[in-house]
């Protein structure tokens, strides 16, 4: 598959309300140029994808899932200490990454986030 493709990146309504809206409540100031960066790491998944910043999790011939780390613009926490993921389903046929979580860390409940998916 060729590197220079750009995905489209689309925000599942779930995400929208129940996670996204946090974040933009919590960091007001700064969440519009971080909703920025992970739009633009997301429309370039699959050169991110052969960083540690993105995992992916399942994977078929035309799609995949992947777990993606992020920070908060201007702090000085690293992706993966912020503990800020996104869970992304990736559709290699028609260019598009479709976020269907974002979270904290603090979103969890109990202590294994896979089973918290």
């Amino acid at each position: 598959m060729c590197t220079n493709n750009h995905y489209n990146v689309l925000v599942s309504e779930y995400a929208k309300r129940h996670f996204i809206k946090s974040f933009e409540k919590k960091y007001k100031s700064v969440w519009n140029k971080t909703f920025e960066t992970i739009t633009h790491i997301l429309s370039h998944i699959v050169v991110f994808s052969r960083t540690k910043k993105v995992d992916i999790i399942h994977n078929c011939d035309t799609w995949y899932i992947a777990k993606c780390e992020f920070n908060i613009e201007w702090t000085k926490i690293s992706t993966h200490v912020s503990w800020n993921r996104i869970i992304v389903y990736v559709e290699k046929s028609t260019l598009e990454v479709h976020i269907l979580l974002l979270y904290a860390k603090t979103d969890i409940w109990g202590h294994q986030e896979t089973t918290w998916w």
